[in-house]
Order: C-alpha cells, then sequence, then structure tokens
C-alpha cells in the first residue's frame, strides 16, 4: 500500500483548495437562486404539475446545498490536518490511509476500513 507523505503537501493543498472553491461557488449559485425565487415573488401556477416541478426542484436544490455544506466542511478539516501534519491518517484508527484513497477523495477523514464502520453504523443511526 502506498501511502502519503509530506512531500505530497503541495499537491494535496491544491487539490483541497481547488474543491474548496467549487463548493464555495456552488454554494453561492444555490443561495442566488433561491434569492432570486424569493425576490421574482408569488407567480401564477397553472397545475398540479407545476407545483410538483417546483417542489421537487426546490428539495433537490436543498439536498445539494446540504451535501456541498457537508463536503466543504470536510475539505476545511483536511485542509486543517495538512496543516497540523496529521494528514494521511485515519481519524479512528491512526493508520495511514492509501494513497489512492487520498487521490480519489482527497478530504477522506477515515482508511477504507474504519469508513465502512462508520456508513455500517449510519443506518443505524438513522432509525433511531
Amino acid at each position: 500500500m502506498e501511502t502519503y507523505d509530506s512531500s505530497l503537501a503541495p499537491r494535496f493543498s491544491q487539490l483541497l483548495a481547488q474543491r474548496e472553491a467549487e463548493l464555495r461557488a456552488l454554494l453561492h449559485a444555490t443561495g442566488d437562486f433561491a434569492e432570486a425565487a424569493v425576490e421574482a415573488g408569488p407567480h401564477e401556477v397553472v397545475d398540479f404539475k407545476d407545483v410538483a416541478m417546483e417542489q421537487t426542484r426546490a428539495t433537490v436544490d436543498e439536498a445539494m446545498a446540504e451535501h456541498a455544506e457537508q463536503e466543504l466542511e470536510q475539505v476545511l478539516a483536511a485542509r486543517r490536518r495538512l496543516d497540523d501534519h496529521s494528514y494521511g491518517n485515519c481519524l479512528d484508527c491512526g493508520e495511514a490511509i492509501d494513497l489512492r484513497r487520498l487521490t480519489s477523495l482527497p478530504a477522506a477523514p477515515f482508511c477504507t476500513a474504519c469508513q465502512a464502520i462508520h456508513e455500517h453504523e449510519r443506518p443505524l443511526a438513522m432509525r433511531r
């Protein structure tokens, strides 16, 4: 398994900064869209299909914004780990995260094994 070392910090710092900028732009655009809808004010709805379409679009936009906010938090946390030199180690077990995982998911806080545990526990927590 290939692992992260500090010589790769500039590369990962750039990847994380780029993703942060993308997420901030998405959240800004989502906010602008919501503001534009409010500014437009009420409008006539022709039929129930239009109402359903608007509700669906609003639900999707809200979900996208929520996902972007969560990912932005992960990116910012990863950038802090880069700064304090703990980047590349799993937050749960402390083992090195595979470089292939970090390359595809630079903000990954967990190794594959610990991530699987978190994903397995998530549905249980949702049922409560």
